[in-house]
């Protein structure tokens, strides 16, 4: 091997382990993207006849239960509209809350809100007041799916069978499209190949209330889930 090319390969060894080693400083301090849940809870009474982030479950209000089942990721964003002073009575010291005055224009309109409060770059969860059947775990699962997708997937959301349900959790670059959309759902089945599913038994991810009727029987449904814990 000659002197030139002697010195040409040190000199390339030399660089790759500049770039190795600078990739390696970067990864060190890199962290997950963050989750912020936002919780829809604007929206109004349906025939229920009172705001449902107060509808009852045990000891607990279905915002409560909301929020509890978000604790292991960020602070929720709760997003307030339908007597929103009687729903804010209710918030945790400290919980981060927004107003949404259009409540009536349609949920977009509550996920818009809740994003002024979702820092650039982060991802969030769409989390509905009203499915209280939802559980911790079930969160937990979405979010490890969420961590080990594809480049490509900007959606994660759980399924039953060829059903899928909520909470529903998205990309931070999804911002734009939601703003430029009619409905969220739009954005959400726009491109199949970006969502990742994840497979579930429990109906809990469609099951909510909007009625006396429908509420009687998430209930029914919460205290028999609640047995085996007893």
């Amino acid at each position: 091997m000659s002197a030139s090319s002697e010195m040409s390969r040190k000199a390339g060894d030399s660089l790759w382990h500049s770039i190795a080693a600078r990739l390696y400083s970067l990864c060190r301090f890199m962290r997950p993207i963050r989750i912020f849940p936002i919780i829809l809870a604007a929206g109004g009474p349906g025939k229920l006849g009172f705001p449902k982030p107060l509808a009852k479950f045990g000891d607990k209000t279905a915002l409560q239960i909301a929020i509890e089942n978000c604790a292991r990721i960020e602070a929720p964003i709760v997003v307030l509209g339908y007597r929103a002073a009687s729903v804010r009575e209710f918030l945790p010291i400290g919980a981060l809350h927004v107003m949404n005055r259009n409540w009536r224009r349609g949920q977009l309109t509550s996920l818009l809100a809740g994003l002024r409060l979702v820092p650039r770059g982060a991802a969030f969860l769409l989390y509905p007041v009203d499915q209280p059947l939802l559980t911790r775990e079930l969160v937990a699962r979405l979010v490890k799916a969420f961590y080990a997708r594809q480049p490509s997937q900007k959606i994660v959301m759980p399924r039953v069978g060829h059903r899928a349900g909520h909470p529903i959790l998205c990309d931070g670059s999804l911002r734009s499209e939601l703003r430029a959309a009619e409905t969220a759902r739009e954005v959400v089945y726009r491109k199949q190949s970006r969502i990742r599913y994840v497979r579930v038994s429990d109906q809990a991810i469609w099951d909510d209330f909007d009625s006396k009727a429908s509420y009687r029987r998430c209930l029914r449904e919460y205290r028999l889930r609640q047995k085996p814990h007893e």
